[in-house]
């Protein structure tokens, strides 16, 4: 396969020097549709306690403005994986549909990829949602589910993209609904999931009695496992653990049915921090937990499917003062945890209030590892290294971060500035419709500045031109840095196309 192929070019890509100082593994953890206020070590307020992700935020520093790449999964996981905003592929908007080819192209230089060149074993366990070349039988691939042939290699996934093993279930409220392990199918799904069992769950292909509440507990235990073999073999490596909650389906498992007595969405937020604390345990308990950089966040912002109302009616309040929800450009969209745990380079209980980007994940591992990365990789991820070490900088690491909306929708940050390209939310909160905000004489642009308004309530673009002016230009260095799909890509934005 090319990944493989590519894998034993890395050389010729990325350089590498052995160094001391270097973390012998590295565990990345993505938590699924998790805002920064579900992190109660940050948001005392919540009333839910997260004691496993408080625990490793009080061992780690913690990112107080980070951001996902989007405010959706899949060009999220795309952007942690390549350290490349995923608008700059194919998807503009939206993610990755069901029986959808790879996001990630074959050339690309992945996470993974980083890994291996440091000589790091790599594994991918849980949700992909990064599309896969599905096989027909007579050897071509497919988009339709009815011509899928599950006795066959699956290309195209986590392999392709360097990983050295992938175990999950693709995307856990979407056919198939199966185990994959490497590019295999594990248990064929030879009857019909029904739409609607549980919700967000779409109908198709499934193993026979698939149950919704053993998903997290079984991708739980693999990790563990995984981090046990390779403790044990004396192997280092990467585990990039693609968590499945607290995303839809909403379906915890026995041992935390009812346990927060507020909802069914709380228990399922806590055994999320039951499953990051079984990660933790497993690193202590197989003496690998000095030597091991650790990384938690998630890949969006808090989803409306978890009822905030009836949440808040609980007593637990997954808000705070952020503006949003998940898809929305605002920032409960895209505002999300980020914790550094690395023993004896990070100071325990730290923070940063720098703005960084998920994409910054590439980057950071890479100068961990000691990597160096040619020019054509990782195009929008800058090093945390100097935050790490209390480096004081003249100048921010970014120049600019973009945040980026389900919709397509852009806004851009400035310091404690951001422009909101858009009349509407971008994504699910009101209004949804750009047509339908302009139309009711709301401005095209929004204009925020966060250090006093959090809650993005104020507009001031009209009275602060010249820093509307200003942000669009960083905009457009930021789009323009990287040929895309050719011609004037800064003139197809969708709020160009608008008439802004």
């Amino acid at each position: 396969m090319l990944a493989l192929t590519l894998s034993t070019m890395l050389l010729s890509v990325c350089g590498y020097v052995q160094a001391p100082g270097a973390p012998q593994n590295i565990v990345v953890i993505l938590a699924d549709d998790m805002g920064f206020a579900s992190l109660h070590a940050e948001h005392l307020n919540s009333g839910l306690p997260t004691p496993s992700l408080d625990a490793l935020h009080a061992q780690s520093m913690s990112f107080t403005d980070a951001h996902s790449g989007s405010a959706v999964c899949s060009p999220t996981r795309y952007g942690l994986l390549t350290g490349r905003y995923a608008w700059r592929t194919r998807m503009k908007s939206g993610i990755v549909d069901k029986w959808g080819p790879p996001l990630i192209a074959e050339d690309r230089v992945t996470l993974a990829d980083v890994a291996h060149a440091a000589g790091l074993h790599t594994a991918c366990i849980g949700k992909w949602h990064l599309g896969w070349h599905w096989p027909t039988s007579d050897g071509g691939t497919t988009t339709k589910p009815e011509d899928v042939d599950f006795s066959k290699p699956i290309d195209g996934g986590p392999l392709e993209a360097g990983f050295d093993h992938y175990f999950g279930d693709d995307v856990p409220n979407w056919p198939p609904y199966t185990w994959f392990e490497d590019d295999r199918i594990l248990i064929e799904p030879t009857v019909t999931m029904p739409a609607g069992v549980s919700d967000g769950v779409r109908g198709g292909p499934s193993a026979p009695n698939w149950a919704l509440d053993a998903v997290m507990p079984e991708l739980t235990r693999r990790c563990v496992n995984y981090i046990r073999d390779r403790a044990q073999a004396d192997e280092p490596f990467l585990l990039y653990y693609s968590m499945v909650a607290p995303h839809t389906p909403i379906e915890p498992s026995d041992s935390f049915d009812g346990i927060s007595g507020v909802s069914p969405y709380a228990d399922f937020l806590l055994e999320t921090d039951w499953s990051v604390g079984q990660v933790l345990r497993a690193l202590d308990q197989y003496g690998v937990a000095d030597d091991t950089l650790v990384i938690f966040t998630a890949d969006n912002g808090t989803s409306p499917k978890c009822n905030f109302d009836a949440l808040e009616a609980g007593g637990v309040d997954l808000r705070a003062h952020w503006r949003g929800m998940k898809a929305d450009v605002f920032e409960g969209g895209h505002r999300v945890p980020f914790l550094v745990r690395w023993p004896g380079v990070v100071q325990q209980g730290s923070s940063s209030d720098e703005p960084i980007v998920l994409t910054d994940i590439m980057a950071t591992v890479a100068a961990a590892l000691n990597v160096e990365l040619e020019k054509d990789a990782a195009e929008d991820s800058v090093s945390l290294m100097p935050r790490f070490q209390q480096q004081i900088a003249a100048g921010r690491l970014h120049d600019a971060i973009v945040n980026h909306s389900s919709q397509g929708r852009f806004a851009v940050r400035d310091g404690t500035w951001k422009l909101c390209c858009c009349a509407s939310s971008g994504g699910w909160t009101q209004p949804t419709s750009e047509k339908k905000a302009l139309a009711e004489g709301l401005p095209a642009m929004q204009l925020y500045d966060l250090s006093v308004d959090p809650g993005e309530l104020n507009n001031v673009a009209k009275s602060h031109p010249q820093q509307v002016a200003r942000m669009l230009t960083l905009l457009r260095a930021v789009v323009e840095r990287e040929a895309n799909d050719g011609g004037d890509w800064w003139g197809k934005l969708p709020w160009k196309q608008d008439g802004v």
